[in-house]
């Protein structure tokens, strides 16, 4: 939040430079002109001029120790105009220096002998003073009063500037709508006049009014506009503060925390930017609290606070506060003094406008308090917290706190239809904010509250005992962001060349014997395709169906539905057996977590021995801990399985990992895996709503058997092939677009910390997750014969990403992909037995599971729907 008003107040006070002025006149090189020496007063306006240039280009001691020097000239001389403009000049410096005193009282002096003409730069300089002292409104004012100034005297860059301070005091009151007006009208004036690096700071501090009104994507569009446009963001601080905040907000951490932390030492280096070297120390407690660090956030928010109090900036002090009392509460620190530090704390920063952080802080204090039994300061943070409901500048995601506030009230007063009910309002206000989002990250970072949200609203559930309750409640917050696929982007010329270079220099790097600076390039370019992929216009389509349990009976038959949760540090499930849906306890999540991760790692071995040394794995080792998976996982409903019973999962967290057909009683057996019920039900209408057409064969480079099984599929069923030099990435999309069964023999990478970025290996590079979401329409059936790329990861708000769950996103109905390496040599028959059986209309989960069975696999698993599809 550091960085709300932003850009600072420097790039604003500046003089509009003509296209083309990017340094300083010739008489900064020289000295003043020798034939300047004996006038007094051409030195002083000599001096003045190069002070003027010093401050465009950002040289604050070397502007001041110009400007002084042409004072002293002045009085010396008497020439009090000249003075008083020398004295507008310094008052300037020291406002971008963070000295508001100084700057005030050289306002006071210069307005005393200033001339008519001079008068609104002085006026527009009061209203800018006025914003750096948090005084918003008579900044307005003022602000206002110095466009009616400039527009008299006909001064259009004079204009522009007020126009960009008050947009600036606008956006921090609040008032978004008017600061858009006042910044687009003042870039409009910018360009008239070639000033393209204004124009471009303009559109700079649009995104940042996006990004305080909650609009993310538009924020992001706009920050690219910008650079697109002439904003320099390498050599800026300003500016990289400003976007750092924004990628931390669409989830990009990392990224986030370098940028800040070059902003604080340029902005340290330089003397005189005390006012964003605050603010800079400010963003980076915000990213150390997100990364965990509690101890080194709060040293920051400290150092911030200091350098704040000092400038004599109470609301930006205020939010310091906030941010230092945030880490001292998540670090551990938890006294009656915090509690009623962050009571104040809050109080005040609300008063400020930092709505959110003073709610954050009061929900965080609220937790605190509840474990250490205080229940009335408990209540007292809560009441305090749900406000910001009913708050106009909040954004959703704030008023979503707001609602969590409620529900936790709710729970403490054991009124659980209110709880529910604000449990309902919450995750509606996130998902029609989601709605609105087409890039599957950002639509994933706005959903991160209903988890939450969902956790409050299980946990009454499982108190009432209400197993119907607690599935409904799971299903409502679990992968969300795929329940609604996205409709497809407008083409994006940008997003297109960026995964072309990525293709590229990924294939360098396969065949580089020094593949190191390729690689760091490689991570250059996924940075690059991360971010533009975030600037996809338009929502999402349909408003999505709440879960009915009745669709749910009639769709499982006599299947048996096993729905896994997390709960406290618990794995729960939720099973659904001919119609009765029951609860049951699964054991400690960190227990099934290392057993899950056993029995991933023997497999993954005996995969990659087998062509070596079969007995790498002894297979009592492998049995045992499969049976133990077993026992913990399915133990619930083993005696309801029988021998034919079908079995539909919703993995959890590690579970989406795991093979189930290595379990013992599922060999054979068909088991579907889906990300969510409401996923597996919408993939289910697909299926029988639309089969797709024809079927396509492509084999990727480095894997002896893939062409060989390729052409035999191709042999027996006729299709579309697309092997060697014609596998490549845009021929693949263009025929994967409608066709009823598709299959892809390559090899797989999954990124666990960037599932998006996980990929199959084709003929000109890999193809990327971020491909295969521009699909228009979904492939019916996709069958991906590649290790490990069935895998999926559960992120922020427990949303669900990866390769199969990206094409289930799109539309795909069924996705069969391995969750584990799977030895060359039984692929290939896997596949010709799964394929002779889906040509036989065999449902695509029952096919897998004879044909795994039938060659002794495990391996490979069936996402999505599973059942059958259209004739």
């Amino acid at each position: 939040m550091a960085g709300l008003l932003t850009a600072g107040v420097r790039a604003v006070v500046r003089r509009a430079a003509p296209a083309g002025r990017d340094r300083v006149p010739e008489t900064v090189q020289r000295g003043i002109e020798p034939c300047a020496a004996g006038d007094p007063h051409s030195r002083a306006a000599a001096a003045h001029e190069v002070a003027e240039a010093e401050l465009e280009r950002g040289h604050l001691r070397r502007a001041a120790h110009r400007a002084r020097s042409g004072l002293r000239a002045a009085v010396r001389a008497g020439l009090p105009e000249c003075a008083a403009r020398l004295r507008l000049t310094l008052a300037r410096i020291e406002l971008d220096g963070g000295d508001l005193r100084a700057c005030s009282r050289n306002l006071r002096a210069a307005e005393l002998h200033l001339p008519d003409a001079d008068r609104p730069r002085a006026v527009c300089l009061r209203g800018l003073l006025l914003c750096q002292r948090d005084r918003f409104v008579e900044a307005v004012a003022e602000l206002t009063s110095a466009v009616r100034g400039f527009g008299e005297t006909g001064d259009r860059s004079g204009t522009a500037l007020a126009l960009v301070g008050r947009g600036s005091a606008r956006m921090r009151s609040g008032e978004l709508g008017a600061a858009e007006r006042d910044l687009v009208e003042a870039e409009r004036i910018f360009a008239a006049q070639g000033c393209t690096e204004q124009a471009a700071g303009c559109v700079h501090r649009r995104a940042c009014a996006a990004f305080r009104a909650g609009d993310l994507p538009r924020a992001l569009r706009l920050f690219e506009r910008a650079v697109a446009a002439g904003l320099d963001t390498g050599s800026c601080p300003d500016v990289l503060l400003d976007r750092a905040e924004a990628l931390a907000e669409a989830g990009l951490h990392d990224e986030a925390h370098t940028a800040v932390q070059r902003a604080v030492r340029r902005l340290a280096a330089e003397r005189g930017r005390g006012v964003r070297l605050a603010e800079a120390l400010l963003a980076l407690a915000g990213c150390r609290l997100r990364a965990g660090d509690a101890a080194a956030a709060r040293c920051s928010a400290e150092q911030a606070g200091q350098l704040f109090r000092e400038q004599h900036k109470p609301a930006w002090a205020a939010l310091a506060a906030a941010t230092g009392l945030q880490a001292r509460l998540l670090g551990g620190v938890c006294s009656s003094r915090e509690l009623v530090a962050a009571q104040r704390t809050g109080r005040l920063c609300a008063a400020y406008g930092w709505v959110g952080p003073a709610a954050r802080l009061w929900l965080t204090a609220a937790r605190c308090a509840h474990r250490a039994g205080m229940r009335q300061r408990y209540r007292r943070l809560l009441r305090l917290a749900r406000g910001i409901r009913e708050d106009a500048a909040a954004t959703s995601q704030q008023r979503c706190t707001g609602w969590l506030a409620e529900a936790l009230l709710a729970e403490e007063a054991d009124e659980p239809a209110a709880l529910f009910a604000a449990c309902r309002a919450g995750l509606r206000e996130a998902q029609d904010h989601a709605a609105g989002i087409a890039p599957f990250e950002l639509r994933a970072q706005a959903l991160a509250p209903v988890q939450e949200l969902g956790e409050v609203a299980v946990r009454a559930s499982l108190r009432s005992g209400s197993a119907r309750g607690v599935l409904r409640w799971t299903e409502r917050v679990r992968a969300s962001a795929l329940h609604r696929p996205a409709l497809l982007p407008p083409a994006d010329p940008e997003l297109d060349a960026a995964l072309v270079r990525l293709r590229s220099a990924a294939l360098h790097v396969r065949g580089s014997a020094a593949p190191k600076p390729s690689l760091e390039q490689v991570g250059v370019l996924e940075q690059q395709v991360r971010h533009r992929a975030m600037l996809a216009r338009d929502g999402v389509r349909g408003t999505g169906d709440e879960l009915c349990l009745d669709d749910v009976h009639d769709e499982l038959g006599d299947a048996v539905l096993l729905s896994f949760f997390g709960h406290a540090g618990r794995l729960r499930a939720a099973s659904v057996v001919s119609g009765r849906v029951r609860l049951h306890e699964i054991g400690a999540r960190d227990e099934v977590d290392g057993q899950v991760a056993r029995l991933v790692h023997l497999l993954s071995r005996q995969a990659e021995r087998d062509a070596v040394d079969p007995a790498a794995v002894r297979p009592s080792v492998l049995a045992r801990a499969a049976r133990q998976v077993q026992s913990r996982l399915l133990g619930p409903v083993l005696d309801e399985l029988g021998e034919r019973r079908p079995l539909v999962i919703v993995p959890s967290g590690s579970l989406h990992a795991v093979p189930w057909s290595a379990l013992p009683v599922c060999r054979g057996r068909e088991v579907t895996a889906s990300p969510s019920l409401r996923c597996w039900l919408r993939a289910a209408r697909d299926a029988r709503a639309n089969s797709g057409r024809g079927r396509l064969w492509v084999s990727g480079p480095g894997l002896d058997h893939a062409e060989r099984e390729v052409r035999a599929l191709h042999g027996e069923a006729a299709g579309r092939l697309l092997t060697g030099s014609r596998a490549r990435c845009p021929d693949v999309l263009a025929a994967l677009d409608g066709v009823r069964i598709a299959h892809i023999a390559a090899h797989g990478t999954f990124r666990d910390q960037q599932p998006l970025l996980s990929c199959l290996d084709l003929a000109d590079g890999p193809l990327y997750c971020y491909d295969l979401d521009r699909i228009r329409t979904a492939p019916a059936t996709v069958v991906l014969s590649a290790c490990e790329v069935g895998r999926s990861v559960a992120g922020r708000g427990n949303q669900v990403s990866g390769v199969a769950a990206t094409l289930l996103g799109r539309g795909t109905s069924t996705v069969i992909a391995s969750v584990v390496p799977v030895p060359d040599e039984r692929t290939a028959a896997v596949m010709l037995s799964l394929h002779r059986r889906l040509r036989r209309s065999v449902p695509p989960a029952q096919a897998l599971a004879a044909a795994q069975h039938e060659h002794g696999e495990s391996g490979f698993v069936c996402l999505g729907y599973g059942g059958r599809c259209a004739r």
